[in-house]
């Protein structure tokens, strides 16, 4: 079981496809990713490329509410990722050796619309079901660590907890940067990648004024 960020870190920065990579991961035959951004398609698309025969995203709402772009899932599509809408998992089932061997699901139906604006998805009754699997990856959305906030003086945040930054990624802490979902909300990892890169750069030349003086 995995979260999306390490399972997707682990795979591309850390090289875990290769055979003798010091951080191997799970060549699994089924996987499930919970989730429906952006992340979720990434990783679903990484597990299947990774030899995967059946990766599904599930994901408790309807395929109109997807946050994921739509280009995304039509990509997914076409790599023959299985979609598992309107599907809510309640538990992940262990199997020998405390590894993965399923995740109990329920059927969902869309209701009134909640505080996003998006349907609601509620629990149909007596729809309990087991979806066989070997790997779990969590995609779901997450807010910065509020301690972040908390415990750092004189750093600007948004209200919702995501921390200010310039398009150097420089916050309103002199040298400190930031990037990524922390700063923009749920995104696609290119685009923190590129916002780790833009902001090592500003890094760089910051570093370099300072020692000049």
């Amino acid at each position: 079981m995995y979260s999306a960020n390490e399972f997707l870190t682990r795979v591309n920065l850390m090289k875990a496809y290769k055979e003798n990579s010091r951080t191997p991961i799970l060549h699994s035959k089924k996987v499930a990713v919970v989730g429906g951004g952006n992340v979720a398609m990434d990783a679903a698309r990484c597990a299947k490329r990774l030899g995967a025969k059946e990766v599904y995203i599930v994901y408790r709402r309807g395929e109109n509410e997807l946050p994921a772009r739509a280009e995304e899932v039509e990509h997914a599509k076409e790599e023959g990722i299985i979609f598992k809408l309107l599907t809510n998992p309640t538990k992940i089932l262990e199997g020998e050796n405390g590894m993965v061997r399923g995740m109990t699901c329920v059927e969902m139906e869309l209701g009134e619309p909640d505080a996003s604006g998006r349907r609601r998805p509620v629990e149909k009754k007596d729809s309990e079901f087991t979806l066989e699997c070997d790997c779990v990856i969590m995609a779901i959305g997450t807010s910065p660590n509020p301690l972040i906030k908390n415990t750092t003086k004189g750093l600007e945040t948004q209200k919702w907890g995501g921390i200010i930054a310039d398009e150097n990624g420089l916050t309103s802490r002199e040298g400190v940067y930031a990037g990524g979902d922390a700063v923009t909300g749920a995104a696609t990892v290119i685009l923190a990648m590129g916002a780790g890169k833009t902001a090592a750069e500003a890094i760089d030349e910051y570093i370099q004024k300072k020692n000049a003086k």
